[in-house]
C-alpha cells in the first residue's frame, strides 16, 4: 500500500498531467492556433476564431465553386449552408469550453478524493486514452462521412442536381468540426459512466452527503448547462427569419426533441453513476460492521453484558446505514432537469416570436 506522501504525489502528478492535457485536445491546439496574435480567451482571440474559423471553412469551397462556375446553382442552399457553418463554429467553441472547464474540475476537485495510487493511475490513462488522436479519429471519421453524404445528397435533392465540389468539400470540413463536437458529447457520457468505477474519498456513514458526490453532481450538472444552451441557440436561430418558412417544421420540433434526449441522457447518467457510487460506499461500510458482528458473536459470550451491549450498538449502527439514502434523485435535481430542458424550449418560442404575439390578446 502507498504511503501518504506517495499518494500525495500521484495526486499532484495526476493533476498537472489533466491540466496539461487541456491544451492538447483538437479544439484546444485549433482555437489557440487561430488566436495566437492575442492574449488567450480575451476578446481578440475569440472574434479571431471566429472570423479565421468562417474563412477556413467556406473560403476554399468558395475557390472552388468558382473554379467549377457552380456559384449560381449554390444560391439556392446559400443560407443553410451558412447557418450550419455558423451552428458547427458556435458548437466547437461550446464544446471546447465544457471539456475545459471538466478536466479542470477533474484535477481540483476529484483527483483529490480518489485515495489510492492505481485507482489514480487508472482514471489518467482512461482520459489520455479517450483523448488520443487514433481514438478521436476512429470516432470523427465515420461521422464526417455521413454528415457528408447526407449533406450532399439533401441538397443535390433541394437543387434538384449534384449539388457541386466546392459545396461537397465545404459538407466534409464542417463535417469533421461536427465530428469533434459529438465526441465531445459522447466523451462526456463515458466519462459520466467511468466515474463510478474509482474508489472515493467519502463519507462512510451517509455517502450520498459526501463532498465528491456534490463535487460531481456539479461538474456534470453545468456539462448540461452548456448543452442546454447550444439546443437553445439552435433552436432559436432554426426557428427564426432566418430560415425559410417551409423549413421552420423540420427544424424546431427535431431540434427540441433532439436536445432534450441529449440532456434527459445525460440527466439520467449521472444519476446512475451517484447512486453508484453512493450504493457501493454504503455496502462496504455494512459489510465492515456485519463482520465484526458476526466476529462478536461467534467469539464473545452473549450473556456478559458488555458484549451484549456492543452487538446493539453495532446493530443500531447498521441500522441507521441501511436507512440512510443512497439515491441523489430529489426535488433539487428534478428542479435542475426541468430548467435544462426549459432552456432549449425557450430558444423555440424565441425564435417563433411572432407567432406566438398573434395568440395573445
Amino acid at each position: 500500500m502507498a504511503t501518504e506522501s506517495e499518494l500525495i504525489q500521484k495526486q499532484q502528478e495526476v493533476k498537472a498531467e489533466i491540466l496539461a492535457l487541456k491544451e492538447q485536445i483538437p479544439s484546444a491546439r485549433i482555437l489557440n492556433a487561430l488566436g495566437k496574435a492575442f492574449n488567450h480567451n480575451s476578446l481578440g482571440f475569440w472574434l479571431s476564431n471566429a472570423v479565421l474559423l468562417n474563412l477556413i471553412l467556406t473560403g476554399p469551397a468558395v475557390l472552388i465553386g468558382l473554379a467549377f462556375g457552380e456559384i449560381d446553382k449554390a444560391k439556392p442552399i446559400l443560407v443553410g449552408g451558412t447557418l450550419a457553418t455558423e451552428g458547427v463554429i458556435f458548437a466547437i467553441i461550446m464544446a471546447h469550453i465544457a471539456v475545459q472547464s471538466i478536466l479542470d474540475d477533474v484535477a481540483k476537485q476529484i483527483i483529490e478524493k480518489i485515495d489510492d495510487v492505481e485507482e489514480l493511475s487508472k482514471m489518467l490513462s482512461w482520459v489520455k486514452h479517450t483523448w488520443s488522436i487514433r481514438y478521436i479519429f476512429d470516432f470523427a471519421l465515420p461521422f464526417c462521412l455521413l454528415w457528408s453524404l447526407l449533406g450532399i445528397a439533401s441538397n443535390s435533392i433541394v437543387i434538384h442536381q449534384f449539388a457541386g465540389f466546392g459545396f461537397s468539400f465545404w459538407c466534409i470540413i464542417n463535417g469533421f468540426l461536427a465530428g469533434l463536437v459529438c465526441h465531445v458529447y459522447f466523451w462526456t457520457c463515458l466519462f459520466i459512466s467511468n466515474l463510478k468505477v474509482y474508489q472515493y474519498e467519502i463519507n462512510s456513514f451517509s455517502p450520498a452527503d459526501s463532498e465528491i458526490i456534490s463535487n460531481i453532481s456539479k461538474i456534470l450538472t453545468k456539462a448540461i448547462y452548456m448543452l442546454a444552451i447550444v439546443g437553445a441557440v439552435f433552436g432559436l436561430v432554426g426557428t427564426s427569419k432566418l430560415v425559410a418558412q417551409q423549413n421552420k417544421a423540420l427544424f424546431s420540433i427535431p431540434i427540441l426533441v433532439i436536445t432534450w434526449a441529449l440532456i434527459i441522457a445525460q440527466f439520467i447518467l449521472t444519476r446512475s453513476t451517484l447512486d453508484a457510487i453512493t450504493n457501493r460506499a454504503k455496502w462496504a461500510t455494512l459489510n465492515k460492521l456485519r463482520k465484526k458482528i458476526n466476529m462478536i458473536e461467534a467469539t464473545g459470550d452473549l450473556s456478559d453484558r458488555d458484549t451484549a451491549e456492543r452487538l446493539l450498538r453495532l446493530a443500531d449502527l447498521h441500522k441507521q446505514i441501511m436507512a440512510s439514502k443512497t439515491n441523489t434523485f430529489d426535488l433539487k435535481s428534478v428542479s435542475t432537469l426541468f430548467s435544462q430542458l426549459m432552456l432549449p424550449l425557450l430558444g423555440l418560442l424565441l425564435g417563433n416570436l411572432d407567432k406566438l404575439s398573434k395568440l395573445l390578446p
